[in-house]
């Protein structure tokens, strides 16, 4: 096994180094610990408008990007760990998810936690998640990436993951609930972050095991990888499954808006709204100018920019109450 030093924080470069060291010709068992701050991570099957508080989400800036594996949506800052291992995939660890984390479930006992593999593909400590998992493979290699709640702010994952669920119809799989907690407050001797990284590296690794310095090459196309795929909104959002938002919002003294948005491939294909409110111009031409734009804060509150909302809902509306309606 050889594992790389990777002291890049940019979840677009991460995701894409895990794609290119999958698919690329080294033949030895790979390692490596990454970080991703202020990001949201989305499976590939997913929804990414289902599984995301959107515009909490643009107002505050945070890092959206699709993986290459399956599973649910996590948050990540810097207090989250993440590991990736990639093996042949006829190797004896690499049979199930069990067998290739019971290495990374020792290391976590010698430090006095109570660690169990549990469910399909989570570590769980005391019957709470602190890792979930996932797997893809090529040809014949298999890549396993998961994740370590080492002291993330979970107040911050409530947030940013907190979708209402009956608002969204979509085919997108969805992420399923867990209990999950912090290693760091459970740990009888506090360490840091970066401490525990250490500990991981030197009693996953067995002696010997070379720790590199990535190629100046690889990094190169993986950079170009990241700006070609993993930072495009065409993977992030375009390939979201089609769905169907619905949302109604009574203002009090101007009168009940109520949206039916129907969006494919990240873009807005059709879209009504109802409700009493009194403006003097009708919806149509605020439905006909956002037919066809993508399903983004920024991008819609342009659209609406470009039109008079008060002629269309009434003196007393604001702009934000409109862009509420469309993404609460």
């Amino acid at each position: 096994m050889i594992c790389f030093k990777n002291s890049s924080t940019d979840v677009y470069f991460n995701l894409a180094l895990d794609e290119y060291l999958l698919k690329s010709d080294i033949k030895d068992n790979i390692f490596f610990l990454w970080k991703n701050f202020n990001t949201i991570v989305i499976g590939r099957n997913q929804n990414t408008i289902e599984e995301i508080n959107l515009q909490a989400v643009e107002t505050d800036k945070v890092n959206v990007a699709r993986r290459i594996t399956g599973g649910g949506a996590v948050y990540q800052d810097d207090g989250n760990l993440c590991f990736s291992i990639i093996v042949n995939k006829d190797d004896k660890i690499a049979q199930n998810y069990e067998s290739i984390l019971q290495p990374i479930i020792n290391v976590l006992q010698k430090l006095g936690l109570n660690a169990k593999f549990a469910g399909k593909n989570d570590i769980e400590i005391d019957g709470k998640k602190i890792s979930g998992n996932a797997q893809i493979k090529y040809k014949n290699r298999l890549l396993h990436h998961g994740t370590f709640l080492f002291d993330v702010d979970l107040s911050k994952m409530q947030k940013y993951l907190n979708v209402s669920q009956d608002k969204i119809i979509s085919k997108g799989i969805k992420s399923i609930p867990a209990r999950v907690t912090n290693i760091r407050p459970l740990l009888t001797n506090d360490i840091t972050i970066d401490e525990f990284m250490l500990f991981i590296t030197n009693e996953f690794l067995a002696q010997g095991t070379p720790v590199l310095d990535l190629p100046q090459d690889i990094i190169a196309a993986v950079n170009k990888l990241a700006d070609e795929k993993y930072q495009t909104w065409e993977w992030n959002f375009g390939n979201s499954p089609e769905f169907s938002y619905q949302n109604k919002i009574r203002y009090e003294g101007k009168g009940t808006v109520d949206v039916r948005l129907n969006v494919n491939e990240g873009k807005i294909t059709n879209i009504k709204f109802f409700g009493d409110f009194l403006g003097s111009s009708g919806t149509e031409p605020l439905e006909t100018l956002l037919t066809g734009c993508e399903y983004n804060l920024d991008k819609i509150k342009t659209k609406l920019l470009e039109i008079n909302i008060k002629d269309i809902f009434g003196n007393k509306f604001e702009l934000q109450e409109i862009l509420d309606v469309i993404f609460t």
